[in-house]
């Protein structure tokens, strides 16, 4: 445990980093039930300064402001707004329907806030179910996966749904634990815990990793899902949409469905004679897609750019942080940054904690220009 009564700035830092060393700080992960449900109750308040010692007072790794700034908020953003309006309305019209329910993508470059969207929607629609089912704690309304390292075998699909439930049986020994595993069938076991605890919304992240033929089975059993359970499913990550479209229309024609449905299919003759089936068309693009870019800037603008940087000052909690001090660095922060949320988040976050570590309590050109995120 570092000793707060150091004294020079060289002793704090060897204590922090001997700490970080030996019990780095991480959230609890959401690719688990208990993880998740945390991630949902989760609150994120901005300290009060009244509450914390005066600038330059040494802090510690613990300090609640770091770990407070450290946590990527969901600020006033444009395109977010939107997105998660969109989702609302999905998920509403899903869930009032027992037929024709939709899927959604979201696509775009990477460090664009795909995941963090991603996560948000599926927070959001949990708490709401929460409220409307007070009383009821068994329901599990969300189940959040990614794509699996081996994707080609629906099973290892299906392992990642069960492993959120908390039903994959954890290895006995460390034996068992270096044999190969053979991924035992839990399709039945997560269809009928999902079907009890009431899941209605599934998200899916790492579609980027994925080829769509490795995609179609996964796909047909999701459909299933969707015809008996109801479940909307709401896929993320880079060329999500491509990937989609490509595997939904393998899918569509992997079987004997468009092959009968040729069969039967109206005939029409044109004015030469010449006999026309009216074939099936499959339109994979009629699936929704959110697409999110980096944020533009523009001039004279105050509604993207910065009102995000706006957004971000009023969750700073900085003893002597300057008027207007990101939003007066709106063009330089764009110009390092590229409009990227990731990146800009990244280099806020790092900015304001080594203020308070280093006393200064601001942000200014040199501390951004000092703090690294690549590039």
């Amino acid at each position: 445990m570092p000793n707060p009564k150091a004294s020079t700035r060289a002793e704090l830092d060897r204590q922090i980093l001997d700490q970080a060393r030996a019990a780095p700080m991480a959230p609890r992960w959401v690719f688990t039930l208990q993880g998740w449900t945390n991630y949902v109750h989760e609150v994120i308040e901005r300290p009060d300064l009244a509450n914390f010692a005066p600038a330059g007072t040494p802090v510690l790794s613990d300090d609640a402001r770091l770990r407070y700034h450290a946590h990527l908020r969901l600020v006033s953003h444009p395109a977010f707004d939107r997105a998660l309006l969109k989702a609302h309305r999905l998920l509403l019209a899903n869930g009032n329907r027992r037929e024709g329910l939709m899927e959604r993508a979201i696509d775009g470059p990477p460090g664009t806030g795909k995941t963090f969207l991603l996560r948000v929607i599926g927070r959001d629609f949990q708490r709401s179910v929460e409220d409307r089912y007070p009383d009821d704690e068994d329901r599990i309304p969300v189940v959040h996966i990614t794509a699996p390292q081996d994707p080609e075998n629906v099973l290892n699909w299906v392992w990642e749904i069960a492993d959120f439930l908390g039903l994959t049986p954890a290895p006995k020994d460390l034996n068992e634990l270096l044999q190969p595993r053979r991924t035992p069938d839990l399709s039945q076991p997560v269809w009928r815990v999902m079907e009890m605890r009431s899941t209605q919304l599934l998200l899916v992240d790492g579609l980027q990793r994925i080829h769509p033929d490795q995609l179609v089975p996964f796909l047909l059993y999701l459909g299933k899902l969707r015809e008996k359970l109801g479940i909307t499913t709401i896929f993320c990550g880079t060329g999500s949409r491509t990937i989609l479209q490509a595997a939904q229309d393998k899918a569509v024609h992997a079987g004997e469905v468009m092959k009968g449905l040729s069969q039967r299919a109206p005939v029409l003759t044109d004015n030469g004679g010449k006999e026309h089936r009216l074939l099936p068309q499959v339109d994979p693009s009629r699936l929704p897609v959110t697409w999110l870019d980096p944020i533009p800037l523009y001039a004279g603008d105050q509604e993207t750019w910065p009102k995000i940087l706006r957004s971000f000052e009023d969750d700073l909690a900085l003893h002597h942080l300057t008027p207007h001090a990101l939003v007066s660095e709106a063009k330089y922060l764009h110009e390092r940054t590229g409009g990227y949320f990731k990146l800009l988040s990244q280099l806020l976050c790092q900015a304001a904690m080594t203020a308070i570590e280093e006393g200064s309590e601001d942000i200014t050109r040199g501390l951004l220009e000092d703090t690294e995120i690549g590039g």
